[in-house]
């Protein structure tokens, strides 16, 4: 066992031979909850005289003395021989409830994210956990039963950015017999026998039945993960050449003529949707939808995928919907002449290890449900929001003033000028990308995904400020809206406006028009009425901006 363990620390940390006592050594950070894999491992370390390490442990009180006891184990173990030790105790139902998450789902957040901040505050190389080759091919088997791609195949990884995992080619037998031999002291989970939880009852009630046919299956599964593990690296090269190719990043939105031409264009589909939280059953419903009428939508937990008629567009989730369709909650917004843009960025310690192993999690592990919330929507029209009108003013002085409001999740720049001497019209629209917060929200790669595809074709709309009756109103557009677009001499629907200028669905439900008394002045960040434009007797020009 040490020869095995020493070998594998070798190998993870880049060192061709390990010299224990050596002051060079990478620092070491070694997880212990006080069970017989972590007391294991920190053993090891202490045992092959490994002098760069420390323990951290953490108390989630969710077992109550049982908790306690774990963690006086950890700390009197330390402290018998002078071993530097970190210990926390975390109200873990506490942090479930406010938010809104799974114990274990909580238990990693806070764990790792307090692992995260000693690497830091001590500089620390790697963090050392005690997962073992059974703990491995139970994830294999777990992801093969939930529905995984060809990671998943792959089992728990040796090594994870900082994370190592020394005890990863040692069974649970071997550590059991190292643990009895070497009389290491540890505690039992009394969880770990209760076969309710999906781990468990592999562990309990699966694997014995295999071990009947297959005595060394552990080996097996082990040597067929590592095959797997090294066609899914070569794949990984090829993914991420035809992600470049398929997906526009920029604009959050894939082609479908493009992606119809790859041979197998079902499996990159699958591949680039699942990183938005797509699992394979609704992958499958997307691309049947390929061919269909567009409109439809599918979700995930995190992200709406509209199939529109030349892409798949999507979204990040946390816009409010309503039973007539896509809707805009609105919010009461101050007005704002200096917008403070200094925004703090969240920074979550989330390790990308999905198959993570809560040692400490008392909640059980259910397979992931099939999330395919389908809306099937064959039409282009987007039908009447229900939305509450925002009011502002626009007074009228004879000078230049500017103010800035929030509407509707639009940022708006008003301001009221006298026409400039020898002003003269632009020489056409400018295109630009939309840059504002649609959906209020403060996640930033939220927002950023959400710019992306909705376009705005006149960033400054001018209109004749004296022709305007005030206050004037912004709202969202209903259905049977009409006005005269700017050229034109009839009445035009805003939902054929803009299905002709080839407004996706989304885009259109976010789409704020302009009152004035009851006639519609402008489509903003889009078109005026042809009624308000400048024109040589004007005097006073209103500009409306859509500003970042």
């Amino acid at each position: 066992m040490l020869l095995k363990f020493k070998e594998s620390l070798s190998k993870l940390t880049g060192l061709q031979e390990i010299h224990p006592a050596s002051p060079d050594n990478p620092k070491i950070l070694v997880a212990v909850s006080g069970g017989i894999d972590s007391m294991c491992l920190v053993h090891l370390f202490h045992r092959i005289f490994y002098r760069n390490f420390a323990i951290a442990t953490v108390n989630f009180s969710l077992r109550g003395e049982e908790s306690d006891g774990d963690e006086e184990l950890v700390r009197d173990w330390a402290e018998e021989r002078g071993i530097m030790y970190f210990s926390k105790v975390f109200d873990t139902k506490e942090y479930c409830r406010v938010k809104g998450v799974s114990t274990q789902v909580a238990a990693r957040d806070l764990r790792y994210g307090w692992f995260d901040l000693l690497m830091s505050e001590h500089s620390y190389d790697y963090l050392a956990v005690a997962h073992n080759l059974n703990d491995s091919v139970e994830t294999f088997f777990l992801n093969i039963l939930r529905g995984t791609g060809i990671q998943g195949l792959t089992g728990i990884r040796r090594k994870n950015g900082k994370i190592i995992r020394p005890l990863l080619s040692i069974t649970r037998r071997e550590i059991a017999e190292f643990v009895k031999k070497e009389s290491i002291p540890f505690r039992e989970d009394s969880s770990n026998s209760q076969s309710y939880y999906s781990r468990n009852r592999l562990r309990n009630m699966v694997f014995p039945e295999f071990e009947m046919i297959n005595a060394s299956f552990l080996d097996t599964v082990e040597k067929d993960m590592s095959n797997v593990e090294a066609a899914a690296d070569i794949l990984e090269e090829l993914y991420i050449t035809k992600k470049a190719e398929l997906l526009d990043q920029k604009s959050s939105r894939i082609e479908l003529s493009r992606l119809l031409k790859e041979r197998r264009p079902d499996y990159w589909l699958y591949m680039i949707l699942s990183e938005y939280g797509f699992n394979a059953d609704q992958v499958e419903q997307i691309f049947s939808s390929l061919e269909g009428q567009p409109g439809k939508e599918f979700h995930s937990d995190s992200h709406l995928v509209l199939k529109d008629r030349e892409y798949l567009l999507i979204y990040p989730k946390g816009v409010a919907r309503s039973q007539s369709g896509l809707g805009i909650s609105l919010v009461d917004f101050e007005e704002k002449t200096h917008p403070d843009n200094n925004e703090k960025s969240i920074t979550e310690y989330l390790l990308d290890d999905q198959q993570e192993q809560i040692e400490d999690a008392v909640s059980p592990v259910q397979p992931v449900e099939s999330n395919s919330d389908v809306v099937d929507s064959n039409t282009e029209e987007v039908e009447t929001h229900d939305l509450e009108n925002e009011l502002f003013e626009v007074s009228l002085k004879g000078s230049r003033e500017l103010k800035e409001y929030a509407i509707l999740g639009f940022l708006l720049r008003i301001s009221v000028y006298p026409k400039p001497i020898g002003f003269k019209f632009k020489d056409g629209p400018r295109k630009i990308e939309y840059t504002a917060d649609l959906f209020g929200s403060t996640d930033i790669s939220a927002v950023s995904a959400i710019r992306k595809n909705y376009k705005v074709n006149e960033p400054s709309l001018l209109l004749d400020a004296d022709l305007l009756e005030y206050p004037l109103i912004c709202r969202g557009w209903s259905d049977g809206d009409k006005f005269m677009p700017l050229g034109m001499t009839g009445y035009k629907k805003i939902s054929d406006y803009l299905t002709d200028i080839k407004m996706d669905k989304m885009s259109k439900s976010y789409q704020p028009v302009m009152i004035s008394g009851d006639k519609i002045v402008a489509l903003i960040g889009q078109r005026i009425d042809e009624r308000y434009k400048i024109t040589a007797h004007t005097k006073n020009i209103l500009e409306i901006t859509i500003i970042n």
